[in-house]
């Protein structure tokens, strides 16, 4: 059942990265991040209840609370935004895998390093093959969809400095999910997925929605005015925030995590149809070759 659980939430989180894409054309990253995380948040309750891990919250210690909050808003209020802004700028099909391959990596690491995992060769190899499958993805390529822009023109060093602002987020996104995870793994002592994540997504809506509304209130509006951006943001929340992330945590328990994030590495390939077939975006020979060599990379470092 882990194992399922872990290739379904693969599937949701492709899925969802490709709705997200699609809604940040309409709808800020701001806006995207705090109404999912707040329509998650008023469902979780209810989740919660249900599932009978209702007595864990009140019995957890105090260092446990605080890294289910503190993970949460890493990871959403911070990771997630971030993640955001950085499918705008660069789109699915390279910011997808790359925020993938840096987070998985990072977080075998920080293993390593924080929580003394073991090290060996294989993660070394994985290492160098992330890192020839992000190179493939990022080097400069000319594309039929793009008209030709001299160099030195306006456009293109504006196109140029939105390409390194967004390769640089993708960095920081990489960092923020990996120091979530690695504090969610060490500090999460007995408390259920479920638990765990009555804790986690409201902090990151609660953390969300106070950068919004002190900000960007107009931002935070502008969905309701259309059906369509509601809806299709609640649908994000129900299975990318809510549904997706409870079968991650339930996967890390019952199949570990190793084989979790070797299963979670299908995203990117998930991914990549979606993203042609939906958003349009043109696919190319580095792309597809850059995406396998990062997964291949994934495994040697997780196996």
């Amino acid at each position: 059942m882990g194992e399922a659980a872990a290739l379904v939430a693969a599937f949701t989180w492709s899925a969802t990265s490709v709705a997200m894409a699609r809604l940040t054309m309409s709808v800020t990253p701001v806006a995207m991040s705090t109404l999912r995380l707040v329509i998650a948040s008023l469902i979780l309750p209810f989740v919660l209840l249900f599932s009978g891990e209702t007595g864990q919250l009140t019995a957890a210690p105090m260092p446990a609370l605080i890294a289910m909050i503190g993970s949460g808003i890493l990871a959403y209020a911070i990771g997630d935004t971030l993640y955001l802004s950085a499918l705008k700028r660069l789109g699915i099909q390279k910011a997808f895998p790359i925020t993938m391959a840096l987070f998985i990596v990072l977080t075998v690491i920080g293993g390593i390093v924080w929580l003394g995992e073991d090290f060996n060769w294989m993660q070394a190899a994985g290492g160098v093959a992330v890192g020839a499958g992000i190179f493939l993805i990022v080097i400069p390529r000319q594309t039929a969809v793009a008209a030709p822009v001299a160099p030195g023109s306006p456009v293109r060093r504006l196109r140029d400095s939105s390409q390194v602002m967004g390769y640089s987020i993708v960095v920081l996104v990489g960092v923020f999910w990996a120091a979530a995870t690695l504090w969610l793994a060490d500090g999460r002592g007995d408390l259920g997925p479920f638990a765990a994540s009555a804790l986690r997504t409201p902090a990151g809506a609660v953390g969300m929605l106070t950068f919004g509304l002190v900000t960007a209130p107009s931002q935070l509006a502008a969905p309701f005015k259309r059906r369509e951006l509601i809806f299709g943001i609640a649908a994000v929340a129900v299975v990318g925030t809510l549904f997706g992330s409870l079968l991650y945590v339930y996967a890390v328990g019952e199949a570990g995590p190793g084989k979790t994030s070797i299963l979670n590495a299908c995203a990117p390939l998930l991914a990549l149809p979606l993203s042609i077939l939906v958003l349009k975006e043109p696919f190319t020979r580095l792309v597809a070759a850059g995406t396998v060599v990062c997964v291949a990379g994934i495994v040697l470092v997780v196996a």
